[in-house]
């Protein structure tokens, strides 16, 4: 393994600090903080399924991302939804008070802590008083993101309503998707666009190699979507890829279409060619928003994803998003300089290679229950219940992935008040991983790890040194 403290990015020259006031804007510009303050991200799609064991709640999905024929395994993969009906989604009633309540306990999650974490925070992690003011004014009067979730969100019959609902709430809200009803539903389509999100994020990141990309770019919608119904139904990651493509082309003819967020998951099967992946989608959708993150296995209680022979092209990878990260020039990838600085910081950092490539992995970099405040971005799906009867599904504080470590089994976002929901974010997702039987080992995921403030509150400590070398480095604190 290469001496990687000797390394110095090209930029670093350019990105020495020369006055703190300086860099006091960056912190916005690089995503350390956001024009949103705090988020929701809630399964749309949880119901009831029937078991030998009793009822129980699980994701529906029409998308099949298994690792049968994919890269990773999906909760929500419709091969793991036999037993489900797809009646018994929350009602539109249920969303709607869950929405409400969680933007009330969002708001008042921020104020309590500005009053009463954010000044240990601040010393803690070396944050100046000048950065100190910026960041405070973000969480005072940022806004609040929603996403959408849930495998394919339109599949709940009131999506649009739900879309509409929120933005009139106040929430910026996304829709993480498949794309797929965009392809055979132009109704759906047309309704879609008289009450957009501002944001429709997809996947993008399961081509055979560089050669078929370009060759689906160069298609026009109508010959991509017969590409797309070739493909095998049971392999959900490419037709994900093959929709997002469609989606992108058609959405350039249609008014009102909201911004596109391509999400790419960098994986062993396409680490080798993720430059020109990410090359050619950037040439050929100038306009749309590039979000690159690795592969995790970690929430799954899975091996490693990554090897040791994977550690130096990773690591070319994060050279390359903290030099864009840091470029005026570069505007379509998502501003999460921080999230770049902790990968950085896991080949900085004095360790095994089998080490690094755990981390990597999302065993033990980043958790949501190490201090309060790290869990800052609320999710709200399934739990784990087991019961003999049908029971109300879906809506319950936890996490998508892990239902076994911050799940509120008990609660569901409907039947809460803002007072319950802010117990939750700052002593419930702390307290419960005390007395699960095998708490999640961590996370990557950066919808998460959100903002620099949430990311640094959940960081693992050996990595805290050398992150905050980068910190100052290329943020100027």
């Amino acid at each position: 393994m290469p001496n990687y403290k000797k390394r110095k990015l090209k930029s670093q020259k350019f990105l020495e600090p020369k006055r703190l006031l300086f860099f006091v804007p960056k912190i916005l510009k690089y995503g350390f903080v956001y024009k949103v303050s705090a988020g929701l991200q809630i399964d749309l799609n949880t119901v009831i399924k029937k078991t030998p064991k009793g009822f129980v709640e699980q994701h529906l999905c029409d998308h099949n991302c298994s690792l049968d024929c994919g890269n990773y395994q999906c909760p929500a993969a419709f091969t793991e939804n036999k037993g489900a009906d797809p009646k018994s989604l929350m009602s539109l009633e249920e969303v709607q008070k869950s929405l409400k309540v969680a933007l009330e306990g969002l708001k008042l999650a921020n104020k309590l802590f500005l009053e009463k974490e954010f000044s240990k925070y601040c010393a803690d992690f070396k944050i100046p008083g000048q950065v100190q003011d910026e960041i405070r004014e973000t969480l005072k009067n940022g806004g609040y993101e929603l996403n959408l979730f849930g495998g394919n969100p339109e599949l709940h019959p009131n999506f649009l309503e739900i879309v509409k609902n929120a933005k009139e709430m106040g929430w910026v809200v996304t829709a993480t998707t498949t794309g797929k009803k965009f392809i055979y539903n132009d109704n759906f389509v047309r309704g879609f666009l008289r009450n957009p999100p501002d944001l429709l994020a997809m996947s993008a990141d399961d081509y055979e190699d560089i050669n078929e990309l370009n060759e689906l770019l160069k298609m026009n919608a109508e010959d991509l979507k017969k590409y797309w119904q070739k493909a095998n139904p049971l392999y959900g990651q490419r037709k994900k890829a093959f929709e997002s493509l469609y989606v992108a082309k058609i959405s350039k003819s249609l008014k009102s279409f909201p911004k596109i967020l391509f999400n790419i998951v960098i994986h062993p099967g396409n680490l080798p060619h993720i430059f020109k992946f990410i090359s050619a989608l950037r040439q050929r959708f100038p306009n749309i928003i590039i979000n690159p993150y690795p592969a995790q296995s970690s929430f799954c209680y899975e091996s490693p994803v990554w090897k040791t022979r994977h550690l130096l092209p990773l690591e070319k990878v994060v050279d390359y998003m903290i030099q864009n990260q840091t470029n005026s020039r570069e505007k379509n990838f998502v501003s999460r300089l921080h999230y770049w600085l902790v990968l950085k910081s896991v080949f900085l950092t004095k360790m095994s290679n089998k080490d690094r490539t755990k981390l990597l992995s999302g065993w033990g970099i980043w958790s949501c229950y190490k201090n309060s405040g790290a869990g800052r971005y609320l999710q709200a799906g399934s739990s784990n219940i087991i019961k003999k009867e049908v029971f109300r599904v879906g809506g319950h504080p936890g996490c998508f992935w892990n239902r076994q470590t911050v799940t509120e089994a008990s609660k569901q976002l409907w039947t809460m008040d803002k007072k319950q929901v802010v117990r939750y974010l700052i002593n419930s997702k702390i307290t419960l991983p005390k007395t699960a039987p095998k708490p999640c080992p961590g996370c990557i995921m950066p919808r998460l790890m959100f903002d620099g403030i949430s990311t640094e509150l959940g960081l693992s400590s050996k990595l805290i040194p050398a992150y905050l070398k980068l910190r100052k480095e290329h943020y100027g604190f």
